[in-house]
């Protein structure tokens, strides 16, 4: 199952062209309960040591440090792989991955948005929200599948399928365990 994640980011990228220097990873993760995904973004960058600095004084100086590139890992909510129709698991988490992905490209990870007032973080999520809804149609669209039409109809299909699954959760903790009787 894990490397469904990877096959399925795969395909992913291929609407954020941008990215394509960065390395990207996703995989299942045990996340809490509400969270469905988490994306994480790492620098990757090489430092030159000072060689005779190091090995001659014992000093370590750092001289050049050289950036390569960034490195985002998408942690997938692993209550997810419970989805049994492997297709409907495969939009949900297509979904989930485009939505962290447009973070990664619009560089939200580096740049905190603290000091944006109430209202310019309202119109940047209904913005945000719409261009999601049109990557991920985009994704169907390469995949063969029809577009979505109403970005409220994809809201209330995964909103139901999650319903589902969260109830079938909580119906398998609610059973007794079974202990064994003592000996006696």
């Amino acid at each position: 199952m894990e490397d469904e994640c990877s096959e399925w980011l795969g395909e992913c990228l291929k609407v954020f062209p941008k990215l394509g220097k960065n390395v990207v990873t996703a995989r299942y993760y045990r996340l809490p309960k509400k969270v469905l995904s988490r994306i994480k973004m790492y620098n990757l960058g090489l430092e030159d040591v000072d060689v005779e600095a190091l090995l001659l004084r014992g000093e370590r100086k750092s001289e050049v440090k050289v950036d390569l590139s960034k490195f985002y890992e998408i942690q997938i909510n692993r209550k997810l792989r419970e989805i049994e129709n492997k297709e409907v698991r495969k939009q949900i988490v297509q979904n989930i991955m485009i939505h962290d992905l447009l973070h990664a490209e619009r560089k939200d990870l580096e740049t905190p948005g603290k000091n944006k007032k109430a209202k310019q973080k309202k119109a940047y999520e209904k913005e945000f929200e719409e261009e999601v809804f049109q990557r991920y149609n985009q994704l169907r669209e390469l995949n063969g599948l029809p577009a979505i039409q109403k970005k409220e109809d994809l809201d209330l299909a995964i909103s139901k399928v999650l319903t589902k699954l969260n109830e079938k959760a909580s119906q398998h903790a609610k059973k007794p365990s079974k202990r064994a009787e003592p000996k006696s």
